[in-house]
């Protein structure tokens, strides 16, 4: 098969890559995605299909009748109801054409008419979207309005009543407005999309009028890549952690040669540049992602840097960790991931050099390797340029990671006082004061959801069954009531851990139920924590009839922490069943380990 394909490879390349995948998608992902459109679509399922399979997924396309948005939205019977994901393209042109056709005999009332039946159209749009939201428990992409390849007024359109770019740029507004304050209905760029292209080359006229579809097959391809990047997103755990050079990476120069004193980052000139890089960096900080350094250099000088240097952005208390020495770049990787108990698959690691970048891919293919270009103007663009880091949810989590991470280093220093002695580990975890609250997400709210999906996406470690969920997955679930999912939340005297663990039981007879998902993020193992949310659980359980327990591990490369998690708390494995399957009967059965743990449900005291 051949290699990666991008915006630049051919049609043809597309669409043998589609035909292929049709007919064997092997082990990809299953993702069911509908495409609700104002123009023809059908030109876009093949760089769609083929791009999201490059992410780990095989996409099942239903397409709606072009032109039919509102009947579409609307129907409660229609199919596109079931999918995952479902797409909302439309053109403004093609939702208001008589209003705009109004516009152009720029009298006065007819101009003042038109722009209100726009807003009213998009008025009726966002309440069709807000209601399609509300029914499907999937998520909703809406493409921005496309400004139109060119307009009545030529060059004074700009600045006449009768603009059709302005009234363009106000449904855009309106639609954001619409759009920001509801979790499952999330806006995609296509005016971005469309200037990255460029407008001559976005749009064809030929094929809107033979085939429906206003699009080039660039402006398509660009579509489908915006839109794969949006939607892996939703569905595939993001890189954790960016791995930094410095010397020609973060700033100009060698600071080993040229010293502190005369390496380039500041306000003007190439360094500025890097500056605006580091900017970009602590953007992505200031979303989680940690930042660490694994670099060639001494130590001192290096920090000196960070520590002193007027021009940096970055400091020392911006980074998670670093590895600065003259070992192998890989080798710091590895170091880098035991101090954070993260994986390298987890990580993204940027340098300047060719060599250090085939170094880092040769040993460790896990890690996503970005080679940046010669000229540092670049660099910001090369950084936008990595799916990996894309992030259509943001939670209160993923804000707090980064100094959590810091004060996880003083949890370690505590732990380390302990030195292995069984004595002194108990009483340093007396010592923690650690509370465990679970709640119940069927009775809380919508970012519970989006935190629940990120933690069946990303942890691997503790975890039973590795069973990824997507939002609308278990926005699904929560309003089922033969499920019941928890969520942990944890704390102790150094800070927060936030929400770190979830259980999904689904009742499987009059008393018994099914612990289809038990995990637990890595920050949290070692401290008895997974004993006191069972134990919670169990109790809550119980309460709603519960008399036997049903779970199962699945074993993986990464989840050996939780294999004898079952049989620790009085699960008997069953004989002659496919896999590990276990049962526990009578309840609650087995002591748990979680005396030094104040564990509480929804909030009952401690």
């Amino acid at each position: 098969m051949e290699g990666a394909l991008t915006v630049e490879s051919s049609v043809a390349a597309f669409h043998r890559r589609w035909r292929e995948l049709s007919a064997a998608p092997g082990a990809l992902r299953p993702v069911t995605v509908a495409i609700v459109a104002s123009y023809t679509v059908d030109p876009l399922l093949p760089y769609l299909g083929c791009l999201f399979a490059q992410r780990g997924l095989f996409a099942t396309f239903t397409v709606a009748p072009f032109g039919q948005i509102y009947q579409s939205l609307l129907d409660p019977q229609s199919e596109i109801r079931a999918a995952t994901i479902t797409i909302v393209l439309a053109r403004l042109e093609d939702l208001c054409a008589r209003p705009i056709a109004q516009l152009a005999t720029l009298e006065p009332d007819a101009v003042r008419a038109a722009r209100a039946e726009v807003h009213a159209e998009l008025d009726r749009l966002t309440a069709a979207l807000a209601s399609f939201s509300a029914a499907a428990p999937g998520l909703v992409l809406v493409g921005t309005l496309p400004p139109p390849p060119s307009t009545p007024l030529g060059v004074l359109d700009a600045s006449h009543p009768a603009s059709l770019g302005q009234l363009g740029r106000e449904a855009n507004l309106a639609l954001w407005r619409a759009v920001s304050g509801q979790r499952r209905l999330r806006l995609i760029d296509v005016e971005q999309v469309i200037a990255q292209v460029g407008t001559a080359r976005a749009w064809d006229a030929r094929m809107a009028v033979l085939a429906g579809c206003p699009l080039s097959s660039a402006a398509l391809r660009q579509l489908a890549d915006h839109l794969t990047r949006a939607i892996a997103a939703l569905l595939v755990p993001p890189a954790k952690v960016i791995v930094l050079d410095l010397d020609h990476t973060l700033w100009g120069g060698i600071v080993g040669e040229d010293g502190p004193a005369g390496i380039q980052i500041g306000p003007s000139g190439v360094g500025a540049a890097f500056a605006a890089f580091q900017d970009a960096l602590l953007a992505l900080r200031a979303q989680g992602v940690l930042l660490a350094v694994a670099s060639k250099n001494n130590e001192a000088d290096a920090l000196e840097v960070f520590d002193h240097h007027p021009g940096m952005k970055i400091r020392r208390e911006h980074l998670a960790a670093h590895q600065i020495s003259w070992q192998p770049k890989s080798a710091s990787l590895r170091a880098l991931a035991r101090e954070l108990s993260l994986g390298l698959d987890s990580f993204v690691f940027i340098d300047d050099s060719p060599t250090e970048c085939a170094e880092v891919r040769g040993v460790l293919p896990e890690v996503t390797v970005v080679e940046l270009p010669a000229e540092p103007a670049r660099y910001v663009e090369a950084l936008r340029a990595v799916a990996v880091l894309d992030r259509m949810t943001l939670t209160d989590e993923d804000r707090a990671r980064p100094a959590a991470y810091r004060t996880e280093q003083a949890r370690k220093e505590a732990l380390a006082a302990a030195d292995g002695d069984p004595d002194a580990l108990r009483a340093h975890l007396r010592s923690l004061a650690l509370v465990a609250r679970v709640r119940r997400i069927d009775e809380t709210g919508d970012a519970d959801v989006a935190r629940a999906a990120q933690l069946t996406q990303k942890t691997n470690q503790f975890n039973l069954t590795t069973v990824r969920r997507s939002e609308a997955e278990i926005e699904a679930m929560r309003r089922d009531p033969a499920w019941r999912l928890y969520a942990l939340d944890v704390t102790d005297r150094f800070g927060d851990y936030g929400t770190t663990g979830l259980v999904f039981a689904r009742r499987t007879g009059e008393a018994s139920w099914d612990l289809e998902t038990v995990l637990l993020s890595c920050r949290v193992l070692g401290r008895g924590v997974e004993s006191a949310l069972l134990r919670v659980v169990t109790d809550d359980l119980i309460a709603a009839g519960a008399r036997q327990l049903t779970s199962r591990f699945v074993a993986t490369a990464k989840n050996a922490p939780a294999r004898d998690f079952l049989a620790r708390h009085g699960f008997a494995r069953v004989a002659g069943e496919p896999g590990e399957v276990y049962v526990k009967a009578p309840l609650p059965g087995a002591a748990f380990d979680d005396a030094h743990i104040a564990a509480r449900l929804d909030g009952a005291p401690v």
